[in-house]
């Protein structure tokens, strides 16, 4: 997997991604206004894409102004797949080697276990909740976080 900052183009590619199923809940981020397009190329962001051989399967970014929010999405094409894992493991040595990040934040919805338990495998703890409006629904969170060794 290489791992670079992401660009314009590589912001419209992934704007083009629909997720289905169990996953559908995820297009909003990918909408206008969504997190991808607020977020990505933004100078208050930190915004990384992830290639295997050549193919963009992943995304990442950490939100300065949020204690450096951790966000990640992996293509619909490649879900299920252990990207998810692997991908997360490379945000966080890239932002706490590479960034110099003290502590990591991040939200997840309440209903998705899978994201839940790799997130406490990788060190993050609870420590709070919070409730978000996401295209007029109401979505429970908790909030996580992980501080550098």
């Amino acid at each position: 997997m290489n791992i670079d900052r992401l660009n314009q183009d590589d912001k419209l590619e992934i704007s083009q991604w629909r997720y289905s199923g169990e996953y559908a809940s995820f297009n909003y981020a990918l909408e206008a206004n969504g997190w991808i397009d607020k977020y990505c190329c933004d100078t208050d962001s930190h915004c990384f894409g992830v290639r295997d051989q050549g193919t963009l399967i992943g995304v990442f970014m950490f939100i300065e102004k949020y204690e450096n929010e951790f966000r990640v999405l992996i293509h619909p094409n490649y879900l299920s797949q252990g990207y998810g894992k692997r991908v997360t493991n490379e945000a966080l040595k890239t932002g706490f080697e590479l960034l110099k990040l003290e502590k990591i934040s991040l939200i997840v919805r309440k209903n998705h276990p899978v994201a839940i338990k790799l997130y406490e495998k990788l060190g993050f703890i609870r420590v709070g909740e919070t409730t978000q409006t996401l295209q007029g629904e109401e979505i429970e969170f908790y909030t996580m976080l992980k501080m550098s060794l």
